[in-house]
């Protein structure tokens, strides 16, 4: 939550601490395991769904929770792997483990 008043220092926006909405969006890239997972990605983002999912970072840590598939976009070359590029934007409470 966001508080602005004449008493502000320079009428600049004030955030107060533990309000207001979080969020958060995680994009990446590759190619597919296999043809299941390309249909479940698919059938996720074209239904709206909004599963759990499990987000690991190599090398900085995991995160858990509910997200939507906001973005799905296809690419490759004409003799090469067909690859992915996926949005994902949070849709509920997420935890966050360091690994």
């Amino acid at each position: 939550m966001d508080v602005t008043s004449l008493e502000s220092a320079g009428g600049w926006r004030e955030l107060l601490a533990g309000a207001g909405v979080k969020s958060a969006s995680i994009s990446g890239s590759g190619i597919f395991r296999d043809a299941a997972s390309d249909e479940r990605a698919r059938q996720i983002f074209f239904d709206g769904e909004t599963p759990d999912f499990q987000v690991v970072i190599p090398d900085f840590g995991t995160i858990e929770g509910a997200f939507q598939v906001t973005a799905i976009e296809y690419g490759g070359t004409h003799d090469g792997e067909a690859t992915y590029e996926l949005a994902l934007a949070s849709a509920g409470q997420l935890t966050f483990t360091v690994l």
